[in-house]
């Protein structure tokens, strides 16, 4: 199951509603920017540049949420978008 670690209403959203859309299990879990929780020794061994969203998968952590799309998109999510429109790059 992913976790993605988020805050309403900034870069999370694409991640989140993706997610969403495909249908997977998710755990949302929220990172207070308020209190600078994104700084936190905890959150910054999941994504040293102290950013969010991060997603973990399988113990991996993905950042920035065009990365997280497309890592989404690649593992087991791809029969929802035509693998003739993905590219290698």
């Amino acid at each position: 199951m992913y976790q993605l670690y988020y805050y309403p209403l900034n870069a999370s959203m694409a991640p989140h509603f993706m997610l969403e859309e495909l249908k997977v299990d998710f755990e949302l879990i929220i990172v207070d920017r308020k209190s600078n929780a994104q700084k936190s020794s905890d959150y910054l061994v999941l994504n040293p540049a102290g950013r969010i969203p991060t997603l973990i998968d399988s113990g991996f952590a993905i950042f920035e949420s065009p990365a997280i799309c497309v890592h989404c998109n690649y593992s087991a999510l791809n029969t929802k978008f035509p693998k003739k429109y993905i590219h290698e790059t």
